[in-house]
């Protein structure tokens, strides 16, 4: 069995019939993502993986992921506790699958990316945003872009998007998100 089979068997298991919407999106994410790593020249295996398992903490208790991370991450989770899920399932793919970093970060990083990420962290990120499954006008009009071949562009938007929805809910953008917004205006040449 080769080890994305591996992974998703453990994700299904691990959702126990329950969230068939978030595996619906797992496996959504997945199809955005090998698509992707085949356009960009990506290892598409590694994109699968990352991809399958970017939301495999979305419902697990918080108490339960905090023992995965450091002091320093419970504190900035406890900021932005949309955050917790991403770090608690970057670090279950390293304690219990394998220990390549960029596959760990493309977990870690997923929700907004972070500066200098590699193509693969890109990818998932997108790929979170943009699967088939995301019904929303935003998500669709990233998906466009992206289809298109305008990948940063779809990223910029896609944070232009999520940074909106923050302020609109009265919290502010993590600090990290606004950087990598900084930096794929200048990769993708708007100039404001």
């Amino acid at each position: 069995m080769e080890l994305y089979e591996k992974c998703k068997e453990m994700l299904i298991n691990h959702y126990g019939g329950k969230h068939q919407d978030r595996l619906e999106h797992s496996f959504g994410v997945v199809e955005m993502a090998e698509y992707l790593a085949g356009i960009y020249r990506q290892d598409i295996e590694k994109a699968k993986i990352a991809a399958i398992l970017h939301d495999y903490c979305k419902y697990d208790d918080i108490e339960d992921v905090k023992k995965l991370l450091t002091e320093e991450e419970i504190f900035e989770c406890e900021k932005y506790p949309f955050l917790y899920h991403a770090y608690g399932s970057a670090y279950f793919y390293k304690n219990n699958i394998g220990d390549d970093e960029d596959i760990f970060n493309a977990i870690y990083n997923h929700v907004f990316g972070r500066p200098s990420m590699s193509k693969l962290e890109a990818i998932i990120m997108i790929s979170d945003y943009t699967e088939k499954n995301r019904k929303y006008a935003a998500c669709i009009k990233a998906r466009e872009m992206l289809l298109d071949g305008e990948f940063n562009q779809a990223i910029v938007y896609s944070l232009e998007q999520t940074m909106k929805h923050c302020l609109e809910q009265h919290e502010n953008p993590h600090p990290r998100q606004l950087e990598v917004y900084n930096e794929y205006l200048e990769k993708a040449g708007i100039k404001f």
